[in-house]
């Protein structure tokens, strides 16, 4: 359990967390959908995703904190004002709290990967970008004779 001066700031580390992820992954996992040019269902992953980014967000906050909380707790009997609790934590904690977000950005990739194959529609996108496939179909239509416009 987190000392209760800690839960307010592992709350607000868990939001932070939770945005960036969201953003920059939506972001990302946008693009990769564009460029793979596959169908995805979007109100699916759009919430799965979500779901996954808030759940990575607040346990790299909780974790993060758990890790870094013998040399925080070491930093906070020294600290004696305010700002030097807020010093101590970020100095003392930064290694804790920076590799977890390392490692739930990570987790957010590879959870997104997963998401969005389990996304995918199977219906005929409206678009091809193949162009052997669209001249095939050209010559396929093509008739011998007399036509109407002809």
């Amino acid at each position: 359990m987190l000392p209760s001066m800690l839960i307010p700031f592992a709350s607000f580390l868990g939001f932070l967390w939770f945005l960036v992820y969201w953003i920059f992954g939506g972001v990302f996992f946008a693009l990769v959908a564009i460029l793979r040019l596959g169908r995805v269902r979007k109100v699916r992953f759009s919430c799965l995703f979500s779901v996954w980014t808030l759940f990575c967000g607040v346990g790299a906050a909780l974790f993060g904190i758990k890790l870094g909380e013998e040399s925080i707790q070491t930093c906070y009997l020294l600290a004696q004002t305010r700002a030097e609790t807020i010093t101590a934590f970020f100095g003392c904690g930064f290694a804790g709290v920076f590799s977890l977000f390392m490692l739930g950005a990570v987790a957010v990739i590879l959870g997104g990967f997963a998401i969005l194959s389990l996304s995918k529609n199977k219906s005929k996108a409206w678009i091809v970008f193949d162009k052997e496939d669209d001249e095939e179909k050209e010559e396929g239509f093509q008739v011998e004779g007399e036509g109407f416009f002809r």
